[in-house]
C-alpha cells in the first residue's frame, strides 16, 4: 500500500484482532441490535448490491435504495465501514495513525459483515450491501448463498470518473470520520470492478445490473429472463464509458470549487501536518486524475471571472470526428483546380441567403459548405447556452468553434475541394488566418462581400433572433459590440483582399444580390482599378428609398412588439437608419413657435415630444410613418 506522496505504507498494523467471545459480544449487543432494527420478514426478500470505488458515491446511492426497500416494510444497511466504529479499539487507533487503522480492525469487521450477511439471509430480511466489488469470488460467495436462501439477487454499479472518487475519498478525510484510503486501494479497486461485473454477467450471478453515474442517471441496464440476458452483456464496458465520460461545464465548475474549499479548510482549521499533507496530495492527484474529462477553463470579463464551456481535448476531437466531419465533410469531390469562395459580412447582413445563390452558382462541382453557425450546433452546451444567454452564447463557445472551422477547411483542402465559406471576420488577421493556407495550397480565392447599412444588419440580427423565438426555440441575438466589430472589420478585409495578389476575383453584392462591383485578376493584375472598399463604404452611407424605408420602419414596429425588453437597443438601431431615411419620414425642424423650455429638451415628431438627451439618436420611430 503508498500514502498520498507514493511512499510505502505499512501494512503490518499492530494486531487488534478481538477474541472469538469478545467479536461475538460485539456483534449481537451492538452491530445486529441497530443495524437490523426495524426490518421486516419477507415472502421474496431482495439483497441489492451498490458497488464502486471507494469515494464513488455509494452512500448516497445506497440511501437511495433503502428508502425503497423500506417501503416493503423495512431493509437492512450492510457495510464494512459501518462497523469499524464499534470495535473497542478503533478510536485510538485512529489517533495513532489514520492510514492503517482500518488494516488493524479489517479481520474483525469482515467477520462481523459475514455475521451479518448470514443473519440477513436466516431472517430473510431485504437488505441493501455497499460492496467495491474487488473480489469476484468473495461475490459470488454471497451471490450463490442469497440465491439459495430464496434471495432475489440485484447489482447498482456506479460509473464514476477516478477523479470524482479521488475527491469523495478527500472530502471524507476532510470531513473527520477519519476514514482513509490509499492511492492503491483505490486504484486497485478501480481496475478490478468492471473484471468482477464480467465475472457476475458471465455466470449470471445477479438477477438484475444497473450501471448508473454519480447522480444516478442511468447508463445500462441489463435483466435475466428465462436464465438469459435480456441484452448482450456489457456492463463492465458501461462503466469504464461513464468513467471516461465528458464533464459538463456545470461539473467541471463544482469540481474545481470543492477542490478549492478542501484547500481552504486546511488554512483555516487546525489540521496536523501529516494530514495537510495527504489532503494536499490527493487534491493533486485529483486534479490530474480529472484532466481527461474535465472541461478547460477560460477567462470571461463578468463574474465569476472564468467558466468551463471550453471542451477537453478528447472531446474536442471526439465532436470533429464524429458528429461533424460525418454530417459536413462526406461528400468532398476533388478538383484539380480548387476553388474557395468567401461570403463575407458583418452578423445580420444576409450571409445566409447570399450563400445559398452562390452555392447554386456553382453546382456540379461537390462544393463543401462551411459555417461557424454549423460548427456552434455541435457543442454540447450551445442550445442551453442560448436559452441562458442569448446574446453571449457564441462568445462562450468561441475558442471550440473556430477551431472546429479551422480543420474542417484544413480538412477539405487535404482532399482538393471545392469550399463555400460564409464568415464575418472580426479583423483582417483573423480572416486571412483562414484565407493564406488556402493561397498557399493552390486554390483560386474568390470574395463575395454584402455591402449593408449597419441599421439594416443589427435590425437583421433581431429579426433572426425574433423568428426563431417565435418558433418556442431559443434563438442568438449577437451583439452590439460583436456586430460592430465584424461591421468595421469588413472594409479592411475589403481593402486588404484588393491589394493582395493571391485573390482572384471580388465582388461586392448589396443584400438584395444586385452587383455593385466586381473585379477579376489577369496575369497583368485587376481587370479593373480597385474600388471594391470604396464601393462598399458609399453602399452603407446609400440613403434609402421610399420603399426600402418603409420596409425598415414596418419591421421596427413588429419587433418593437415582439422584443419589448430590448426596446431601447431597437430605438438605437433605428436612430442609425434616421440620417438616411428619406426628407418626409425625417423629424421636422423646431419650429419658433415651439415653446422655448422645449427648446434643448426635445424634439416635435409628428406632433410627439421626444427626447433627445443631446442626440437625434434617441428618436421614437413609433412616431413616424412607415408610408412613401
Amino acid at each position: 500500500m503508498t500514502a498520498p506522496g507514493g511512499e510505502a505504507v505499512r501494512e503490518e498494523a499492530v494486531s487488534v484482532v478481538l477474541s472469538e467471545e469478545a467479536g461475538h459480544e460485539v456483534l449481537v449487543r451492538q452491530i445486529l441490535p441497530v443495524w437490523t432494527r426495524g426490518a421486516a420478514r419477507q415472502d421474496w426478500p431482495v439483497v441489492v448490491f451498490v458497488a464502486g470505488q471507494p469515494g464513488s458515491g455509494k452512500t448516497r446511492v445506497a440511501d437511495l435504495v433503502h428508502a425503497v426497500l423500506d417501503r416493503r416494510g423495512g431493509a437492512v444497511r450492510i457495510g464494512g465501514d459501518l462497523y469499524k466504529a464499534a470495535h473497542p479499539h478503533y478510536a485510538g487507533l485512529l489517533a495513532g495513525d489514520v492510514r492503517t487503522a482500518g488494516i488493524a480492525v479489517r479481520p474483525d469487521v469482515r467477520r462481523w459483515q459475514a455475521a451479518v450477511e448470514a443473519y440477513v439471509r436466516e431472517n430473510r430480511f431485504d437488505a441493501v450491501i455497499e460492496t467495491a466489488l474487488d473480489d469476484a469470488n468473495a461475490f459470488r460467495t454471497v451471490a450463490v448463498a442469497s440465491r439459495e436462501a430464496g434471495f432475489r439477487v440485484e447489482v447498482v454499479v456506479l460509473a464514476t470518473a477516478e477523479a470524482l472518487s479521488q475527491l469523495g475519498i478527500l472530502n471524507r478525510f476532510l470531513t473527520g470520520d477519519g476514514q482513509y484510503v490509499s492511492w492503491e486501494n483505490h486504484d486497485c479497486c478501480v481496475k478490478q470492478l468492471p473484471r468482477t461485473l464480467a465475472v457476475i454477467e458471465a455466470e449470471r450471478l445477479a438477477d438484475r445490473i444497473t450501471v448508473v453515474r454519480r447522480d444516478v442517471e442511468p447508463l445500462y441496464a441489463n435483466e435475466l429472463v428465462g436464465g438469459a440476458w435480456r441484452r448482450v452483456p456489457a456492463a463492465g464496458t458501461a462503466v469504464i464509458s461513464g468513467r471516461l465520460r465528458p464533464w459538463t461545464a456545470r461539473q467541471s465548475a463544482w469540481f474545481r470549487e470543492e477542490l478549492a474549499a478542501a484547500e481552504r479548510r486546511l488554512h483555516h482549521e487546525e489540521v496536523e501536518d501529516d494530514r495537510r499533507l495527504a489532503v494536499r496530495r490527493d487534491a493533486e492527484r485529483a486534479f490530474a486524475l480529472a484532466e481527461p474529462v474535465r472541461r478547460v477553463a477560460q477567462p470571461r470579463p463578468d463574474p465569476p471571472g472564468v467558466d468551463y464551456h471550453r471542451l477537453s481535448a478528447e472531446e474536442h476531437r471526439w465532436t470533429f470526428e464524429e458528429l461533424i466531419a460525418p454530417s459536413y465533410l462526406s461528400a468532398i469531390t476533388a478538383q484539380e483546380r480548387p476553388v474557395v469562395t468567401y461570403v463575407l459580412g458583418q452578423p445580420g447582413a444576409g450571409k445566409w441567403r447570399a450563400a445559398n445563390v452562390v452555392k447554386r452558382a456553382m453546382t456540379g462541382r461537390g462544393v463543401t459548405r462551411l459555417s461557424g453557425d454549423d460548427m456552434k450546433v455541435n457543442h454540447p452546451d450551445y442550445h442551453q447556452l442560448l436559452v441562458e444567454d442569448p446574446r453571449g452564447a457564441g462568445a462562450a463557445i468561441r475558442a471550440d468553434y473556430r477551431a472546429w472551422m479551422a480543420e474542417a477547411e484544413a480538412y477539405v483542402r487535404a482532399r482538393r475541394g471545392d469550399v463555400l465559406i460564409e464568415a464575418a471576420p472580426g479583423s483582417a488577421a483573423e480572416f486571412w488566418r483562414s484565407a493564406r493556407p488556402f493561397a498557399r495550397d493552390g486554390y483560386r480565392i474568390e470574395l463575395v462581400v454584402l455591402a449593408v447599412r449597419e441599421a439594416d444588419s443589427r435590425q437583421g440580427t433581431a429579426r433572426r433572433y425574433a423568428d426563431v423565438i417565435r418558433g418556442g426555440v431559443p434563438g442568438r441575438f449577437t451583439s452590439k459590440a460583436g456586430h460592430d466589430t465584424c461591421y468595421r472589420a469588413l472594409s479592411d478585409v475589403v481593402r486588404s483582399a484588393e491589394a493582395e495578389p493571391a485573390v482572384a476575383s471580388l465582388m461586392v453584392l448589396r443584400r438584395d444580390f444586385h452587383l455593385l462591383f466586381r473585379n477579376d485578376r489577369t496575369a497583368d493584375g485587376w481587370k479593373r482599378a480597385p474600388r471594391a472598399a470604396l464601393t462598399l463604404t458609399l453602399e452603407r452611407r446609400r440613403p434609402y428609398t421610399s420603399r426600402e424605408a418603409g420596409l425598415f420602419l414596418s419591421v421596427h414596429r413588429e419587433l418593437a412588439a415582439d422584443l419589448p425588453q430590448y426596446r431601447a437597443e431597437l430605438r438605437e438601431i433605428a436612430a442609425l437608419a434616421l440620417p438616411l431615411l428619406p426628407g418626409h419620414l425625417q423629424p421636422r425642424p423646431i419650429s419658433p413657435s415651439v415653446p422655448s423650455e422645449l427648446i434643448g429638451h426635445g424634439a416635435l415628431v409628428r406632433g410627439q415630444a421626444i427626447p433627445l438627451n443631446g442626440s437625434d439618436a434617441t428618436f421614437a420611430a413609433e412616431g413616424l410613418s412607415s408610408s412613401p
